[in-house]
Formats: structure tokens, sequence, C-alpha cells
């Protein structure tokens, strides 16, 4: 789900990667391409709370939306629930 969402809103952008990488750049966050490529193709784990929140402002997306995907790739999935059913 969080490549799938990572990828929709980079494709929506229309931004390239080089693109991506130099507005996090600009906020402190430095990406390589590469990397951001694999984010976004699942080939990696999801990145942290701090690079998500700037790629979602960049590229558009709800950044809730983009940080509970990656909460729910990267926690123990019934963790997750009983976090879940506690908030």
């Amino acid at each position: 789900m969080y490549a799938k969402l990572l990828k929709r809103g980079i494709v929506k952008r229309g931004l390239s990667l080089n693109q991506i990488c130099f507005q996090l750049a600009k906020r402190d966050i430095l990406l390589d391409r590469a990397v951001l490529s694999k984010l976004q193709n699942g080939k990696i784990p999801p990145a942290k709370d701090r690079i998500n929140v700037a790629l979602a402002d960049i590229i558009g997306i709800d950044k809730d939306e983009l940080r509970l995907a990656a909460a729910r790739e990267t926690i123990e999935p019934e963790l997750f629930e009983l976090i879940r059913g506690v908030s």
C-alpha cells in the first residue's frame, strides 16, 4: 500500500525523482534518487516519518495517509490493530 500510494502521488504530480530529491534537499533531507525509486517500487521498507511528511507535501498527497501506510508495513500487524483499537 505504501509503495502504491507513493508512486501514484509521484505520477500524479508529474515530478521526476531528481526533482523530488531536490525539493527534499531544500528541507535538509538528503535522499538518493535510487532510494526514492526503491521506495516507490516497494523494494525497501517505508521511509522514516520525517521523510514521509516531506514527501507527502512535495507530491501533494495526504501526509497522514502516507504515514499510516508506512506504519502498517513497519510494525507488527497485531500491534497495529491494537493501537488502532485504542484511538
